[in-house]
């Protein structure tokens, strides 16, 4: 009788594979026929097609029994899937976004009945031509087919139609998350074409109410103004389970009123994490800061990609400071008072994330408070504005940089639940030595990821890998491009876990 191992235990081996990287099944799997038999359907679970070459399509052939997902394949390669090829496991698929879908019209009449045959299919994430007929009305056969899909990201073609969205989201009413792209020009589309969008408008405002969650809707690379008022304007007021809400570019003002009105008369009460990408006036901002104040449960997330006003800044700190947990400016600096205002008021934040003006205006006292959010966990700051700064000059020492600086890294060093520190910029201080701020760090004893990017100008070495070694016991990745190589050398001589250095973090 043969002997009965852990591994065989399905709970057991699934609960081991989750503490191990890809690079430790891989060497599993070599070991021996037992061993690749218990760590084979793990190791190919979730298959990752981005830098892999033209010919690792055949992977999909020889493990397909055990391939749940597939993520960034294109759309050439994901055309080569034949109807023989029983992916009958395959949960998600996402079709790369960045790929263009130039000379892929082939591909897509190939993939689009086969992926109507996988009844397992939950997540898909596809670009499409739906300008063209035939492409479109396969389309709306393969979604038909797909009941079970519960998550939908779909970028269209040039201009579509407005009945042909309509069509398509009345379709929709199964899904939870649904995330739309469109690209294209609205220049020449005539009149007939803009009452066509009037009259889906129309509907959209009489439709059953949808089940979605999440919803995404990006203009990719061009103003897209009919698509904006008529569909997306509408839209909003049919979703009142929506907990996500992520905009592209906000070309309209009335869709910043809508969104206020809607928030206003309660029918986005549970709305608590929103994602905007920009606005095409400043002014839009106030309306969105009045949106803010109408958020019924408490905003958790929020993520902008412009410089928030201080309108916006002080709506979140008056109705969303003790609810925010997660705060993404993905601009390119705010002042620094705006930091110190932000990581004074609210106390729950998790995940921080801006670019930071350093020493570049006169912003008044520094101030003297802690930051409240002690539990913060990912801290991305990106200092901006001192790198031709002469810290050799007599008047450094002095200077509002410095006194800036000195108080960024004292507030950091009392962050000990910190995981993830990213610190970019050209953050030339960062050593050992006398007026270093390194040895301020040494209580972040949770730390596992710490990023200065590309620093050139740094005095990494030696000392200063054994010092993280030391004194940050959980750290497992170190992105610094640039460094001197006894300063990675030591770094995986003392501990091999940390595998690649340069490689980005989650």
């Amino acid at each position: 009788m043969e002997a009965i191992t852990p591994f065989d235990n399905p709970l057991l081996n699934y609960e081991i594979c989750q503490y191990l990287t890809r690079k430790d099944l891989t060497r599993c799997v070599l070991v021996s026929k037992d061993w690749a038999a218990w760590f084979s359907p793990a190791l190919w679970r979730d298959l990752d097609f981005r830098g892999r070459r033209s010919g690792d399509i055949h992977i999909l052939s020889r493990h397909w029994e055990h391939v749940r997902v597939v993520r960034n394949i294109c759309m050439w390669k994901a055309g080569t899937i034949r109807e023989q090829l029983p992916l009958l496991r395959l949960q998600r698929l996402e079709i790369d976004r960045e790929y263009s879908l130039n000379g892929s019209h082939h591909a897509q009449i190939r993939l689009l009945p086969v992926l109507g045959k996988i009844s397992t299919l939950q997540h898909l994430q596809i670009s499409l031509e739906l300008d063209r007929d035939n492409i479109y009305q396969q389309w709306l056969r393969t979604f038909e087919a797909l009941p079970q899909l519960e998550s939908l990201g779909l970028r269209g073609g040039l201009f579509v139609s407005g009945k042909a969205i309509l069509n398509f989201l009345q379709m929709c009413r199964r899904l939870k998350s649904l995330s739309l792209s469109f690209s294209g020009s609205e220049d020449y589309a005539e009149e007939e074409d803009r009452q066509e969008y009037r009259d889906a408008r129309a509907e959209i405002e009489r439709m059953p109410e949808l089940r979605l969650c999440e919803l995404s809707f990006v203009q990719a690379g061009t103003d897209i103004r009919l698509v904006e008022e008529n569909i997306l304007q509408p839209l909003l007021g049919r979703c009142p389970r929506m907990e996500k809400l992520g905009l592209g570019w906000v070309n309209q003002e009335s869709t910043m009123q809508y969104l206020f009105r809607t928030l206003q008369e309660n029918k986005l009460v549970k709305l608590r994490h929103v994602s905007i990408l920009g606005f095409h006036h400043e002014h839009f901002q106030d309306l969105f800061a009045k949106a803010l104040a109408h958020v019924e449960c408490g905003m958790e997330s929020l993520e902008f990609r412009s410089n928030p006003t201080k309108s916006v800044i002080q709506s979140l700190l008056q109705y969303h400071s003790h609810s925010l947990t997660k705060l993404r400016l993905e601009c390119y600096s705010i002042l620094f008072c705006t930091l110190s205002e932000l990581l004074t008021g609210l106390p729950n934040l998790r995940v921080f994330r801006a670019g930071v003006s350093i020493g570049r205006f006169s912003e008044g006292e520094i101030p003297d408070k802690d930051w409240e959010c002690i539990g913060l966990r990912n801290l991305q700051l990106q200092l901006c504005g001192y790198g031709s700064d002469d810290m050799s000059h007599p008047g450094w020492k002095g200077s509002r940089t410095k006194i800036q600086l000195d108080y960024v890294f004292s507030k950091v060093a009392k962050l000990e639940n910190l995981q993830v520190l990213s610190m970019g910029g050209q953050v030339k201080d960062l050593y050992l030595k006398k007026h270093g701020y390194l040895t301020q760090l040494a209580d972040l004893k949770e730390l596992q990821v710490f990023d200065l990017g590309t620093t050139w100008n740094n005095k990494f070495g030696k000392r200063e890998a054994l010092w993280m070694i030391e004194n940050w016991p959980k750290l497992m990745q170190v992105i610094a491009q640039g460094t001197p190589p006894i300063f990675k050398g030591t770094l995986l001589k003392k501990r091999p876990q940390m595998g690649d250095l340069d490689e980005i973090y989650p």
